[in-house]
Order: C-alpha cells, then structure tokens, then sequence
C-alpha cells in the first residue's frame, strides 16, 4: 500500500484523500440543510446540555434558587461595587442595567446562593470579573 502511495503521489504530486475533510465538512452541511441542526430539532435537550456544561466548567454549587428581583429588592437598588443607584427600568445589554454578581465567583469556588451574592450594574459586574470583592477595585464608577 506504501508504495501505491508514493506512486500516485509522484504522478499527481498530492496523497489521494487530499480533500476528504472538504467532503465530510460539505456532507454535513448537506445534512444540516436537510434535517436541520440538533439544537434547533431539540431544544429542550439542548438547554440541559447547556446547563450541565455550563455548572461542570463552573464547577458550580448551587446552595438555594432565588430570582434576581429578591436581590434587587433586598439591596435596595444599589450597586453595591459603585454605590450608585440601579434603574430598573434599563434593560440588558446596557452597562447600566441591573445583574447578579457572585461575591465570591462560582469559578473561585463559590456558590449560588444569596448570602454570596450582591446587586451590580451590568459593566459593573463586567469590569470586577472573576475577582472576589476583596480583590477587586471597590470604587469602579458606574459604567457608560
């Protein structure tokens, strides 16, 4: 077989199967075409994948479920990274917008509970990061 190669590469100057990626990736794309992608086909199954990814590479702890409302409410509308107000009439993906930040990040090893969380303005929460409250520049000025 070695040698069937090397005669059909020095005759044609390339290996035979020069293009079998091109073909597999055009024969999916046909198939896509045709029955559709399966996270379109599924999308239940594809929010628990999501979901199941998403809390591995976190590696997230969830201690209770609460909404982002009772955090809102409890904190009183406030940025507690800037100490200014949050509109709750904003509405994401504005940097004034409210968000949840975790005061000690889910990829540091906290959890999703309220105890570890705080209210935020969206470029607030952006700008701190994965850095925990004591790391973290505690005067950052509202985004925008």
């Amino acid at each position: 077989m070695r040698e069937w190669n090397r005669a059909y590469k020095d005759e044609h100057g390339m290996w035979p199967h020069h293009k079998y990626g091109e073909g597999q990736r055009a024969r999916e794309r046909r198939r896509r075409q045709e029955k559709g992608h399966w996270r379109a086909l599924y999308p239940e199954r594809a929010a628990a994948y999501d979901a199941r990814r998403r809390a591995l590479v976190e590696q997230a702890q969830t201690a209770e479920v609460f909404a982002p409302i009772d955090v809102h409410i409890r904190d009183e509308w406030t940025c507690k990274l800037c100490h200014q107000p949050i509109d709750p009439s904003v509405a994401w993906p504005d940097p004034m917008s409210a968000s949840v930040d975790h005061i000690i990040p889910i990829s540091r090893g906290g959890t999703h509970s309220r105890g570890n969380v705080q209210s935020a303005h969206l470029g607030c929460n952006s700008s701190k990061g994965d850095r925990a409250m004591v790391d973290a520049v505690m005067r950052l000025g509202p985004a925008g």
